[in-house]
């Protein structure tokens, strides 16, 4: 597995291990809280009176490196509180306070510093807990953990922490307000509590509560924390209003009517969180500010299928726990599938005006948003959101001064309603979840293109039962509607997700009456844990009709896959190896007419030695037998069998230079198509403070069946253009970090990256269903194809005359983005940040990289240059 899932530091290492068995009555450790006694200084030592006051618990146990085996180093804590906070004082024992990893750098940053945490599950629920770390730098960590095992690393709370490093080791302290925790009313509380530590020069970490890593869970693991009397929740109230001021600085603006050299800007909005009661909070914002330090990565999509990009807007990542609703295999760890995608809220407008120049937003301007969110004592999470967003318009000019104006994107109400209950003590769960899209189309022109409405929902299950919950049963139903004009839904159709016009698919077909269309789609999975073996099977179908992209995300449906996997694995350290494991997965794929689409299966194997030096790769094969949208609305396209193969290293991340790489190759042998990439990664840590990351890649792939285009002849045949693509793709990822403070830092990101496509042995589809490759295709050849400019000419019957036409397809395409951000942390959640931010992209239809000529054609192309400062204060009532 490559080094950013393998790193043993902090709450990432602790969640992400190998899942442990829930059981209801909780693993018995048992630590108690006392009231605070009279004042503590914040200064990281442990020598108030208050502490000494504390009772001291310990006794830790060892996960990783070897599970059970009594620590190298000895951890204390003590806990102690009052009407507005939860104090925590953790003792790091140490025989060798030079080798303490006290590295300074960003916030919830992962590295392999000392780290401590606590967990505190205060909905005591055994699925959900407030996580809250400090490193011995006096860097602040904090996570949500949710469905006992799942996690979300986005999650920020306001609280306080300071660390110190003294003759026997390091100590921290943490002040947790009650009001960033969620707990029901009582005299008497009782909350789960975890406490953990990492050892960052041996990689050693150990928890309080014990949690082996072949049980299934994490959080319901969690000892008792007993002693906590007279806290009341109380009505939580923050207010972030924020103002950012600039300039963006143009290039180009000489050439394009819609520029200015200089363009100031200026903005202003408001976050706010009430607490509408102990459970449910209540965020709303008004003109939020979605600023980010990184932009999406660089990339050229050649496929029909929508790129996924990850959330990165403080409003919308806050309580995904709640909102989500996965609908793909392996929603747990990482699928995109869901009836939720919240960059759809905001997103660039759903049409693209045509011209010489166009002046049109580069998304969509949120009017308002909120959202309610929580967890009851009985178990229930309830989650609602709502967004307005704008009626936005666009002008073209066509380079002669002729201007057209049009409605780019209608006034849209976004809804989102999300419920689950838990169940036996956390080990079933129930929920259900409902979205509804609403568009304003009259008089904007786009009633022919847009739903109307759009309406998605679905249903879920997840059952542990047998002896000790070795058994778990995921089940997960969808449903989605959507509703338009005739012109609307007949797009809808005969989109590449659908594709209802393929000629040879008998169970659908084309209405251009229909004005909605419905569809379903089922995800389920049976597994069995052991010692060493887990099993599993599932399945995953969506029909024809599905489609819940207006408001969540997801690609082709009309498809079942049933699959299966095994795993042997070993956790108990070695002489060799901390850990290793082999993997097994087969899958079958039908669409829903019964046409099969490929076989296939592979193995796999990662492995992490004794020195930390992880290792991994794998083979697989895929039989595949038809492709139903190669030709994107033509008929099914026969396909051949490929075998692939992958693997990487990466190095301890504990040193301070630490690297990874890996590989990636596939080929088809019936075409001498192959498509291979490699990918590094260096990490310099250059002093406690300073890091630096240099990733390059690259990418290398000859494809024989590249769609190209569907023409249409004089007498309206259509003409489906393949063609034989060589592509290249180079980039690099530059990060680097100076921390001054915990609270003051430094951060840089940049990314140049290079690609180029060359288009050869041009072709039409044939006989799309022959056995062999050749058979499939008729290649035009010199006396049907020829080149005018950047133009190519089909004579297809070779009588003279140009029969149809399309565009060079060949391409090469530069971009650099890169990011420089300031940051102080003037007050707990209330931060300046300084901005500046540069990109600068070319194009042209050569088809080849060349390296020298790229750079230097990249360095000459128009640049946009945006430098913003942005304030914002947390008010905490």
């Amino acid at each position: 597995m490559p080094r950013s899932a393998s790193v043993l530091c902090a709450f990432a290492a602790a969640i992400v291990a190998p899942p442990a068995i829930a059981r209801a009555d909780g693993p018995g450790r048992s630590a108690r809280a006392v009231r605070r006694s009279g004042p503590i200084e914040l200064d990281g030592r442990l020598d108030d009176a208050a502490w000494q006051a504390a009772p001291v618990q310990g006794d830790f146990w060892q996960q990783v490196p070897k599970e059970g085996v009594t620590p190298k180093h000895r951890t204390e804590f003590r806990i102690v509180y009052d009407d507005d906070a939860i104090y925590v004082g953790i003792r790091a024992w140490d025989v060798d306070r030079r080798a303490i990893r006290a590295l300074l750098h960003r916030r919830d940053q992962v590295s392999d510093a000392d780290w401590v945490g606590v967990m505190l599950d205060s909905y005591h629920d055994r699925r959900t807990a407030f996580g809250f770390g400090l490193n011995a730098a006096g860097v602040q960590r904090d996570v949500l953990l949710y469905d006992d095992v799942a996690e979300d690393l986005s999650w920020d709370a306001v609280w306080t922490g300071a660390a110190a490093i003294d003759a026997d080791g390091w100590t921290a302290e943490l002040r947790i307000p009650l009001g960033q925790l969620r707990f029901a009313a009582g005299d008497a509380q009782q909350w789960g509590l975890q406490v953990m530590r990492h050892v960052g020069r041996d990689g050693e970490q150990t928890l309080w509560s014990p949690s082996p890593r072949e049980r299934r869970g994490f959080v319901s693991n969690f000892g008792v924390l007993d002693g906590l009397a007279g806290l009341a929740p109380r009505r939580r109230l923050e207010i972030l209003p924020y103002a950012t001021a600039g300039v963006i600085a143009t290039a180009d603006a000489d050439v394009d009517p819609f520029r200015d050299p200089l363009d100031p800007r200026a903005n202003a909005g408001l976050d706010v969180r009430l607490g509408l009661s102990s459970a449910m909070t209540l965020s709303a914002t008004i003109n939020p500010d979605f600023g980010q330090v990184e932009a999406d990565p660089s990339e050229v999509n050649l496929t029909a299928n929508e790129t996924f990009f990850a959330e990165k807007r403080p409003f919308f990542v806050e309580g995904t726990e709640i909102l989500r609703f996965g609908i793909g295999q392996g929603d747990g760890s990482g699928s995109s599938d869901a009836l939720f995608y919240s960059r759809r809220i905001g997103a660039a407008p759903s049409v693209e005006l045509d011209g010489a120049y166009v002046d049109s937003p580069a998304g969509t301007t949120i009017y308002g948003a909120s959202k309610i969110s929580g967890k009851t004592a009985g178990g229930w999470s309830i989650g609602l959101l709502e967004a307005v967003t704008a009626e936005e318009r666009g002008t073209a000019d066509d380079g002669a001064g002729e201007r057209t104006t049009a409605v780019v994107e209608p006034l849209t109400n976004y809804a989102l309603a999300r419920i689950k209950k838990d169940l036996r003590a956390g080990r079933t769960a129930i929920g259900a979840a409902v979205t509804d899209v609403a568009r304003r189309l009259d008089g904007t022109g786009l009633a022919d293109v847009l739903h109307d409405h759009a309406v998605s929902g679905g249903v879920e299950l997840d059952h542990k039962f047998g002896e000790d919950d070795r058994w778990a049963l995921s089940a997960k139903l969808a449903g989605t509607w959507v509703h338009g004009s005739p012109a609307a839904i007949l797009d809808t159709q005969t989109q590449f997700r659908h594709l209802y016009q393929r000629p040879d698919a008998g169970h659908k077909e084309v209405d251009p009456t229909q004005t909605s269309l419905a569809g379903g789609a089922a995800v389920w999975s049976l597994e069995r844990r052991g010692k060493r073996w887990t099993t599993a099977v599932g399945g995953d179908g969506r029909s024809p009709g599905f489609e819940a992209n207006d408001l969540g995300f997801h690609g082709e449906v009309d498809y079942y896959v049933q699959w299966l996997w095994a795993q042997y694995r070993q956790d108990e350290a070695g002489e060799r190896f901390n850990s290793w494991s082999i993997n097994h997965n087969a899958w079958f794929v039908t669409t829903f007419g019964g046409e099969v689409l490929n076989a296939g299966g592979n193995i796999n194997a990662n492995a992490q030695f004794a020195s930390f030096w992880n290792v991994w790769g794998g083979i697989g094969f895929e039989g595949v037998m038809l492709d139903p949208s190669a030709l994107r609305g033509g008929p099914a396209l026969a396909v051949d069998p490929y075998v692939n193969g992958w693997g990487g290293v990466a190095s301890d991340g504990r040193k301070a230079v630490s690297f990874e790489a890996g590989w990636n190759l596939s080929r088809t042998p019936s075409d001498d198509s192959f498509r291979g990439s490699t990918f590094a990664g260096v990490n310099i840590q250059a002093r406690s403070n300073l890091e630096l990351f240099l990733g390059p890649s690259y990418g290398v792939a000859s494809n024989g069946t590249q769609y190209v285009d569907e023409l249409a002849d004089e007498a309206g045949r259509p003409h489906y253009v393949f063609a034989r693509i060589r592509q290249k793709t180079l980039a690099l990822t530059i990060r680097g970090a100076w921390t001054f403070t915990p609270d003051l830092s430094l951060q840089v990101y940049a990314q140049p990256f290079l690609a180029a496509g060359a288009y050869e042995d041009l072709k039409q589809a044939s006989s799309t269903r022959a056995d062999r490759y050749e058979d499939r295709f008729d290649e035009y050849g010199p006396r049907r194809l020829r080149r005018d400019g950047d133009v190519y000419l089909v004579d297809d019957d070779l009588d003279g005359a140009t029969d149809y036409a399309f565009d060079v397809p060949d391409f090469d395409f530069r971009e650099l983005r890169s990011t420089v951000v300031l940051r102080w942390q003037y007050r707990p959640g209330s931060a300046v940040f300084l901005i500046w931010s540069h990109g600068r992209s070319d194009d042209g239809l050569d088809g080849h990289l060349r390296l020298g000529r790229d750079l230097r054609s990249l360095a000459d192309a128009p640049g946009e240059h945006a430098v913003m400062l942005k304030a914002n204060y947390w008010l905490g009532l």
